[in-house]
């Protein structure tokens, strides 16, 4: 998977966190996964936009900051854990997902770690 911003440089990377009731240790574990992600994928490190402790039923002070600056051209893609960051509504959670795509962001899950690895075809 590459990236780049719009106008073919570094793409800005952000990333949210949320964790519902507050869990410092869970979300450190999280970030730190979704550090290694960017660097796998070549992308600058992360800014983090966090939620800890906030219900998805209540507005997120975070992911109000970080919808706003993705819709101001600060940020290219946003790194989750899963959609589920954004909600635990399925509905709800797309919603976020289209007005970020809406605005130009690739909003990017990271990969299970027992989902199936594409194989690897090079030549031994």
């Amino acid at each position: 998977m590459k990236f780049t911003a719009a106008n073919g440089s570094a793409p800005r990377v952000a990333m949210y966190l949320r964790c519902y009731p507050g869990d410092i240790w869970q979300l450190a574990t999280h970030q730190d996964a979704l550090a290694d992600y960017a660097r796998q994928l070549g992308v600058p490190e992360p800014i983090v936009f966090m939620d800890n402790g906030f219900s998805s039923r209540v507005p997120r002070p975070a992911l109000g900051s970080l919808v706003s600056s993705v819709e101001s051209g600060v940020y290219d893609v946003v790194l989750v854990v899963g959609l589920f960051a954004f909600s635990l509504d399925g509905c709800s959670a797309c919603e976020v997902v289209q007005r970020l795509q809406g605005a130009g962001c690739k909003v990017v899950e990271i990969p299970s770690p027992h989902s199936p690895q594409p194989a690897d075809t090079r030549a031994a």
